[in-house]
């Protein structure tokens, strides 16, 4: 039989490693100097104000690729772009001027009963 040296692996928990990863940037932080401790403070402050504003779709890649190329082409932010997008949307489809029942089909999901499909050539070009 070969001689194999065993090694004891440590098993650890992906929270507790998260929990401790946490405590030792704490603890990082902690020695930084006091400049650099409020500017930490500022920049996470500053990200948990933005969360309000954040939103995630499910996007066809093209329709994705087609908003990034147009807001550089424009040089501004894809975001803005979008929010004027959905702004202008939200106003027709308020105003009886956008009709989505023709893109409705009933969903098989059970939180929802519909669904919308697209044409085929809206993402083809």
């Amino acid at each position: 039989m070969a001689n194999h040296k065993l090694q004891r692996r440590s098993i650890l928990d992906p929270a507790v490693a998260d929990l401790l990863a946490g405590m030792e940037n704490k603890q990082a932080e902690a020695r930084l100097p006091r400049r650099e401790r409020e500017k930490k403070a500022k920049e996470r402050a500053k990200i948990r104000a933005r969360r309000d504003q954040r939103v995630t779709y499910d996007l066809p890649p093209q329709l994705k690729q087609a908003v990034f190329d147009l807001a550089e082409s424009l040089s501004l932010p894809a975001s803005q772009l979008v929010t004027l997008a959905l702004h202008r949307f939200m106003e027709a489809y308020a105003t009886g001027q956008i009709d989505i029942s023709k893109y409705k089909k009933p969903s098989k999901s059970p939180r929802y009963d519909w669904k919308l499909e697209f044409p085929a050539e809206w993402w083809q070009k």
